[in-house]
Order: structure tokens, then C-alpha cells, then sequence
């Protein structure tokens, strides 16, 4: 049984294939904000060097390079020093700032979140925009707070920019901590003119008694010509009240600002609010008790599915619905008829009370709900921990396709062996063919997932897996083969002569559905042959885009996971690739 899992899950890189020391897995961890410890207090400048003795010289320290802060080095789990090496600083930029965002894959994720935080030499070459700020601020949008505020939190006090401020205030309005955003709001003054910093000023006023200032200021802030936002001057006119009549219109543009004064007004937010692509801002609505219960879930979830909420937390969540004795009693009937958040937490909490057997027919009831209508990992991640309770034995063999998939997916390698083991021991039982079917399913996940099996004859076995992939679905048996050779070949680990195995009887028509731009395609190509990791990385997630693999084509795919195993990347692309394998039914 494993303590936890759902709270380790969002970061974990590769299935546990990537050595990583302890500081870096912390912040590899599932964002969380806590009290900054000793790593993350700001650098101070380097002393001054004492004078040498006679006859000596002493070579003058160099000054800190702000730009290549970060927060693990490649002896941690992080990028080679190096890893920007060839790549202009314009083309960096830009690289940086067309990382999607936020994503809907943990894999995808990590890699972009691990190319962001790694120390590296500064790309060579002018720069327009500050990398730590563009860091940070990308950082945040992929809904790591902790790590964002860590970065900034190294750069020296003296060096700290405008944009890193703001990237910060931003974090600290979202967070709730409304006594630290003022004083950022400040800093900011002199150094920004955004209108939501000054806005924000007023902001503060009010939260700090001075309402007759902070009217004034409004009247100040036409006069200087700054556009008005009526939300904004609606909560700030609501300030102190009840909340009560109050209602904000367009949800779409709340800022974190915004979202902190409707927290502090106590104003309810409106349902269309739970629908946004911030992870930062649906964190903070998942946890804002002037929302609805139901706006609240339906945050932890995509606030889960972007990585800015640990499962553990939406498991709790979907725990506290309160649910009647008739919703409760069939539980997929009613998920059926809700199909929103409610019907998940019925059959999350039908799994939850069950045990043995019964638990794990619920645990298939509740993942098959998510591949049917969506969101099947977010609902894997926050179910693991009631598989894990359930122990695996041979009577269990029939489900432990599912199970071994779960654990995938989750990030535990170690309890997919577990279950693994007693699906082999099951083939000798009474029902051996259908035991022995269900077993060779699973040989190419597993081995995308880079876990052993027992019959080092790949050929065979290859063979052995796609003729049950057949008998077990005929119908869906040809795109899966299909998938799984390319991933194979993508990961070095396709068995000679399995590409003709695998190929269609009959040749199908030429298409370029979901292919990417062919000038991004060819990019990613000429930086993988060069060695450029960084630019990889960073062209491999644009290719992917906000969905990750589970929407990318198998060339797509193909041609992703051999560029980064040219860069050394093997453990991120083997995590795309099972996140790929699982979502396409392997």
C-alpha cells in the first residue's frame, strides 16, 4: 500500500525513472504555498573581498547572473548548465513565452515547469524582456505558485524588476494574502503603471479603513485618464457590505485583483467563473467559501486537471458532497442524469465505501464515467488511494488491467508490478485463455512504461499482445496497434520486423489531422539533431500544446519522442508516452 499518492502525483517525473534528489522533488511536488524556508530567502549581494597580502592577487568575484537563477541544477533532477547553449537569446524568449498554458497533462507539464526552473547558462545575446520575470510569470499561468514565488524569491532585492513584482502580487492576491499584496502594490507604484496596480492602491485603502481615500483616488484615476472597470468599481464600492445584491457580469475578465476584491466583499461569483483556463484563479475559487458547493468542484476539478490543486485535495472534495439517500443508493444512474461534478462525487464516494471487490467494480464504474465524458485522469489521480487499499491477489486477476493502467498513470511503478505479478500468476487458472488475454493486453503499456516482463522474446510477445488486443476488441484493436508500434519506435523498443506486423492490410488515405505546423515541426527537428536542449523542450511543448499527447497524432508523437531522446530527455518522453498509451485505451 502506498501513504499519500494522491498528494505526490501532479509533478512526479517519469514514473519514477528520473533520479531526483529530495530538494528538487519538493518542488516537483504539486504546488502548494508555504512559509518560505531557508532555500527560499532572497540572495544578498556577495560580500566584499578582503584585501590580500602583499604579493598576492585576488581575481574579483564576478557578479551574480540574475537571468540564470533557478532552483535545481542538473545534479538535482534539473536541465544541464548548458542547455541553452546554441539557442539566440530572441529565439529563447520567444520560446518561453509561447509555452501553452495552462496544460491538461501532468507529463507535459513537468517538462515545461523543469525547463523553467533548472539553472542555466543565459542564452547569448540581447534580450527585450527580463528571463526570470518571463520565468515566473509562465510559472504561474501553469499553476506553480510555490515554485514561482521560489524563483523570485531568489533574485536579490536590488535586482528585482517590475515584472517580477507583478508576477508576485499577482500570486499573493490569488493566494488570499491580501496584507503582503498591499505591500507589493506599493513597490509597484513607482515602477509600473499598469492600471491594476494603481487600482489596486485604492484597493488597500479600503481594505485598511480609509474609504474616504479611496474614493478620492477613484476620482484621481479618471482625471489621470485610466480606463474605467466597472467590476472594479462595483467591489470596490462594495467593500465592507454583506455581499448581498452584488453580481459580477463578466467573469471572464477577472483579474487576480478582482478576484480578491470579491473575496473581500464577500460577493458570490457567478457559475460561468469555474469554466476559466487560470489555474491560479481557480484554485482560489475551489476554495472560497462564498461560492456554491457545486462552483467550488467543478474548480478542484480543473483546478486538478491543470496541476494547481493536489489530488488529495480534490479527493476530499468529491468526500464532503453531501449527497441523498436516493443519489447515493445507485450512484452511476445518478451520475448519468447529473453528469457534472455532483455525479462524480456519488461515484467517488460508492467506491470509497466499498472494499474488496466491491471497491474495485466502483473504482471501474468511476474511471469508465471519465473516459466516456472526460476527465479520466484527474479522476484516476484522485482515486488512487482507494485502489491502494484494496490489496492485489490472484481471485483480483480480473481487474488488473485497470489497476495496472491506474497505477501508471498515477506515478507508482512499484504497485502496477504488484497487480502485474498476480495477472501472470492467474493465466494458470480455470478461465486461463481469457486470463492469458488479459494479461498479453497489457505487455506494450508496460513496456512503453519501461517495466520488465517475463518473456524476453519481444517478438513474441509482441505478437502475443496484438492478437489479444484483437480478440479483446476487434474494433478498436487496429488504432491501438497502430499507437503503440509508434511509440515503441519512438522509445527505441520496438521489436524488429513488429512494424510489418503491425502494418494494415489495407493502406489508408494520406491525412493531416492534428499534425503540426510544418515550420515548428522542422524547428524541433533541427534542435534535436543540434543538441539543443532547452529549445527541445521548449518546441516539444508547443507541439504538444494544452492537451499534451493524449491529443496528438501517433506521427506527432513519434516524431516528439525521438527528439527528446536526442537531447537525453528518455524519462519525459516515456512519461508523454504512457500518458499517450493510457488515454488511448492501451
Amino acid at each position: 500500500m502506498i501513504a499519500c499518492r494522491a498528494e505526490r502525483l501532479a509533478l512526479g517525473f517519469a514514473l519514477g525513472l528520473a533520479a531526483v534528489s529530495p530538494a528538487a522533488a519538493q518542488l516537483l511536488m504539486p504546488p502548494q504555498r508555504t512559509t518560505p524556508d531557508a532555500q527560499s530567502t532572497p540572495l544578498t549581494p556577495a560580500p566584499t573581498p578582503p584585501s590580500a597580502p602583499a604579493g598576492f592577487e585576488v581575481e574579483s568575484i564576478r557578479p551574480m547572473d540574475i537571468e540564470a537563477v533557478g532552483l535545481i541544477d542538473g545534479a538535482q533532477g534539473g536541465l544541464p548548465a548548458t542547455a541553452w547553449n546554441g539557442t539566440a537569446r530572441p529565439i529563447a524568449e520567444r520560446l518561453i513565452g509561447d509555452l501553452p498554458a495552462p496544460v491538461a497533462s501532468t507529463p507535459a507539464r513537468d517538462m515545461a515547469i523543469r525547463l523553467l526552473i533548472s539553472t542555466t547558462t543565459t542564452p547569448s545575446g540581447d534580450g527585450k524582456v527580463g528571463l526570470v520575470a518571463l520565468r515566473t510569470r509562465k510559472l504561474l499561468d501553469l499553476g506553480a505558485f510555490d515554485a514561482a514565488e521560489k524563483l523570485a524569491q531568489r533574485i536579490p532585492q536590488r535586482e528585482i524588476d517590475g515584472d517580477v513584482l507583478a508576477a508576485r502580487l499577482d500570486n499573493a492576491w490569488l493566494a488570499g494574502d491580501d496584507k503582503a499584496a498591499c505591500g507589493l502594490t506599493r513597490d509597484l507604484l513607482d515602477k509600473s503603471k499598469a492600471p491594476d496596480v494603481r487600482r489596486g492602491l485604492l484597493f488597500c485603502q479600503a481594505l485598511e479603513g480609509d474609504r474616504q481615500r479611496a474614493e478620492l483616488g477613484l476620482t484621481l484615476l479618471r482625471d489621470q485618464g485610466v480606463p474605467e472597470d466597472a467590476t472594479f468599481i462595483t467591489l470596490l464600492f462594495a467593500q465592507g457590505g454583506d455581499g448581498r445584491g452584488v453580481k459580477i457580469d463578466n467573469a471572464a475578465k477577472l483579474s487576480p485583483l478582482g478576484f480578491a476584491m470579491m473575496r473581500a466583499a464577500k460577493v458570490a461569483p457567478p457559475a460561468d467563473l469555474a469554466r476559466s483556463d487560470d489555474p491560479g484563479l481557480l484554485r482560489a475559487l475551489a476554495a472560497y467559501d462564498g461560492a456554491t458547493p457545486e462552483i467550488r468542484l467543478a474548480a478542484a476539478e480543473r483546478a486538478e486537471t491543470y496541476g494547481a490543486l493536489p489530488s488529495a485535495e480534490l479527493a476530499k472534495a468529491y468526500a464532503a458532497v453531501e449527497l441523498t439517500p436516493a443519489q447515493t443508493a445507485d450512484a452511476a444512474a445518478f451520475a448519468r442524469t447529473d453528469g457534472g461534478p455532483r455525479g462524480r462525487a456519488a461515484l467517488y464516494q460508492a467506491a470509497k465505501a466499498a472494499s474488496g471487490q466491491a471497491r474495485l467494480a466502483a473504482l471501474q464504474n468511476l474511471w469508465r464515467y471519465g473516459r466516456e465524458r472526460g476527465g479520466y485522469a484527474t479522476l484516476v489521480r484522485a482515486s488512487v488511494d482507494l485502489l491502494a487499499e484494496v490489496p492485489a491477489s490472484p481471485e483480483l486477476a480480473p481487474y488488473a488491467g485497470d489497476a495496472v493502467r491506474a497505477f501508471l498513470l498515477a506515478g507508482f511503478p512499484d504497485d502496477a508490478r504488484e497487480w502485474l505479478r498476480f495477472a501472470r500468476v492467474a493465466r494458470i487458472g480455470a478461465e486461463a485463455g481469457a486470463a492469458q488475454d488479459r494479461y498479453a493486453a497489457l505487455w506494450a503499456l508496460v513496456t512503453i512504461a519501461g517495466q520488465p516482463w517475463e518473456d524476453t522474446n519481444d517478438g513474441r510477445a509482441f505478437l502475443a499482445w496484438r492478437d489479444a488486443s484483437v480478440k479483446l476488441d476487434a474494433q478498436a484493436a487496429p488504432a491501438r496497434v497502430a499507437l503503440a508500434t509508434t511509440l515503441l519506435a519512438g522509445l527505441g523498443q520496438l521489436p524488429p520486423g513488429a512494424a510489418f506486423a503491425a502494418f494494415p492490410e489495407k493502406t489508408p488515405p494520406l491525412s493531416q489531422t492534428n499534425l503540426p505546423n510544418a515550420a515548428v515541426w522542422t524547428a524541433l527537428h533541427q534542435a534535436a539533431v543540434q543538441g539543443r536542449t532547452a529549445e527541445t523542450i521548449a518546441l516539444a511543448a508547443q507541439v504538444l500544446g494544452m492537451e499534451g499527447p493524449a491529443g496528438a497524432a501517433p506521427q506527432t508523437l513519434l516524431a516528439l519522442l525521438d527528439a527528446l531522446r536526442a537531447v537525453g530527455q528518455e524519462p519525459a518522453a516515456r512519461a508523454l508516452a504512457v500518458e499517450a498509451a493510457i488515454a488511448s485505451g492501451l
